[in-house]
């Protein structure tokens, strides 16, 4: 093999890398939106059917079902935010293994209030490129840290008023500001 053709193949190489690693990061933010909308066709579209979701002890099973389960509790809770970090990435041909920074925050009823909880954690991935598409194989989590506190919502002091004309809060459903295309 000469040197331009070793350069040209590695160059290739590095650019299918670069777009594995794009597509790679898209599912996982399509993730996140999905879970903080409830939005069950999308966090489906981010796994492969046969994929295996274990979640904090709570549930070990197939994430589809996972997925099924999980959106109609979603949908009754709080407030709810997933905020991604780094994630490092190492390819194995068509594997990928994939562990992502997280951070949640929820808002749960509790004690006739409510309490907002903090969760810092990582996504522990194994993805597959199947029929050219990257998706998730295997998840993991893993809890790093926790904080509950009670809810304390002022709006910044009062700056911004959540009845005002042209404040818009979160939905966990299509009509999420997210989703209007106008």
């Amino acid at each position: 093999m000469n040197t331009v053709t070793g350069a040209a193949e590695a160059a290739q190489l590095r650019l299918e890398r670069m777009l594995a690693r794009n597509e790679i990061q898209e599912v996982l933010a399509r993730y996140a939106r999905g879970v903080d909308r409830a939005d069950a066709e999308l966090l489906k579209s981010c796994y492969h059917p046969d994929a295996i979701e274990e979640h904090g002890g709570n549930y070990t099973g197939n994430a589809f079902a996972y997925v099924d389960g999980a959106v109609p509790r979603i949908r009754l809770m709080g407030a709810m935010q997933h905020l991604l970090g780094t994630s490092h990435i190492d390819f194995d041909g068509d594997v990928a293994w994939v562990e992502t920074y997280l951070w949640t925050f929820a808002r749960f009823a509790a004690n006739g209030g409510s309490i907002d909880t903090f969760t810092g954690g990582r996504l522990v991935d194994r993805f597959e490129r199947r029929h050219g598409q990257w998706k998730i194989a295997h998840r993991r989590t893993v809890f790093d840290w926790n904080r509950d506190t009670p809810t304390s919502e002022g709006w910044c002091t009062g700056l911004f008023d959540p009845v005002k004309p042209g404040m818009h809060l979160g939905r966990k459903d299509a009509s999420d500001l997210s989703y209007d295309r106008s």
